[in-house]
């Protein structure tokens, strides 16, 4: 997981704004920014256990994929002369063949489990577009996907989608390891070790701050 105490933070931001207090909006702000790294290292954990694929084009026009299960990321789509992401960058290409059956996963990662209608929306219409565009060009079966790895249940990705997907569409994070054939309880307790780090530097630099030493209510 992400360190708060390695994030940059930002002065005179919106949770200073809110509060109208410099110290606790910088501090809060160290926290958003780890929120948000925690979504890239979330995807390094991925690429580092999965079976990577070292050049997607050649991939690509093998005559045959071999058994097992590959992953191709977003860098390797954008420098594709086969693939068109000029409209749609998903996070991951996820390639499968067992019992002679070969599919290619277009997956979009998410840290989160709940998005607004808008952006919902949009991000079903990029990846369908994607598929639309490219599917033609890979010689397997194509399917696109929302991955919220933290969540265990579909149904539950389907109504923190707004519903702009269906069941056949969500993954969870459980799901999307079993395609790339990893261990799934590895990764969330990797991500884990850093939590006790976090709580500790949080609460020590609240406590830095007079304010929340002494609040209005303290005394009541």
């Amino acid at each position: 997981m992400a360190l708060i105490k390695d994030r940059r933070g930002r002065r005179n931001g919106g949770y200073e704004r809110l509060f109208g207090h410099a110290e606790l909006g910088f501090l809060l702000s160290k926290v958003q920014g780890a929120v948000i790294a925690a979504g890239t290292e979330l995807e390094r954990l991925i690429r580092r256990q999965a079976a990577r694929i070292d050049d997607l084009d050649a991939f690509l026009v093998q005559d045959q994929m071999p058994e097992g299960a590959f992953l191709a990321n977003k860098n390797q789509l954008k420098a594709s002369q086969i693939l068109n992401a000029s409209m749609a960058e998903p996070d991951f290409l996820v390639f499968r063949r067992r019992s002679g059956a070969s599919r290619c996963h277009v997956i979009e990662l998410k840290d989160g489990d709940n998005f607004d209608t808008k952006k919902a929306s949009g991000e079903r219409n990029a990846l369908e577009t994607f598929v639309g565009e490219n599917a033609r060009h890979m010689p397997f079966q194509v399917s696109f996907h929302i991955c919220c790895f933290n969540q265990d249940s579909r149904e539950a990705i389907v109504q923190g989608f707004k519903s702009k997907i269906g069941l056949a569409e969500a993954l969870t994070g459980r799901e999307l390891c079993e395609l790339l054939e990893m261990d799934y309880d590895r990764i969330v307790e990797v991500r884990k070790k850093d939590q006790e780090a976090n709580l500790a530097f949080f609460i020590d630099e609240v406590l830095k701050i007079q304010i929340c030493k002494s609040t209005p209510n303290s005394e009541q």
